[in-house]
């Protein structure tokens, strides 16, 4: 018994340290000092990780949507045109390895020019209420940044984008499934 014990809670220390990879930031200092030294560095992958939660688990549910449409576009459609383009329209979604690395490639190292006005080492925090505040620059400037479920706190500027690609992607894959299934429909209709 006292080994089984022990032998789960070695699997329950590896399965949180695996949750835990993402280091929270726990104040919105904390979380605006982060997302400044990514874009000082111009590390997309680490402005990736100073996203507010919702802005992360949207880049991951788009990457995870484009990886089955690119899946069923590759398995259901027939060769030609409509393959060729949709299978290289989720190409880049469907070969990432994550939601970090989609973000990466999407979005990180084009939006660090804007950004950079973003950083300033006088900036003041005001606590907006509800879970949001912002980093308010000399120059009038708000830099957002929101609480997420976790406690976390991280920058929202692109919630919003995040949000509308993630429904986006969410209707392209259902439209690429009824594509699939009226290919299927007349394959079998052409077999009979």
């Amino acid at each position: 018994m006292r080994r089984l014990v022990t032998v789960w809670l070695a699997v329950l220390g590896i399965a949180a340290g695996a949750a835990g990879c993402h280091r929270v930031s726990k104040t919105p200092e904390d979380a605006y000092a982060r997302f400044s030294a990514a874009v000082n560095a111009r590390d997309a992958v680490a402005l990736f990780d100073a996203l507010d939660q919702p802005t992360r688990w949207a880049w991951m549910t788009i990457q995870k949507y484009h990886r089955e449409a690119y899946d069923i576009v590759l398995s259901n459609y027939p060769e030609g045109a409509d393959r060729d383009r949709e299978s290289h329209r989720f190409e880049a979604g469907a070969t990432a390895t994550s939601g970090r690395e989609l973000f990466r490639a999407e979005v990180g190292a084009g939006a660090m020019p804007m950004l950079v006005p973003l950083v300033a080492a006088d900036a003041k925090i005001e606590d907006a209420g509800d879970g949001h505040a912002f980093a308010v620059l000399a120059s009038g400037a708000r830099v957002p940044f929101s609480r997420g479920q976790d406690g976390g706190w991280g920058f929202s500027g692109f919630a919003k984008d995040a949000e509308d690609l993630k429904t986006r992607a969410y209707h392209d894959l259902e439209v690429v499934r009824a594509s699939a299934a009226d290919y299927e429909r007349a394959a079998t209709r052409a077999g009979k």
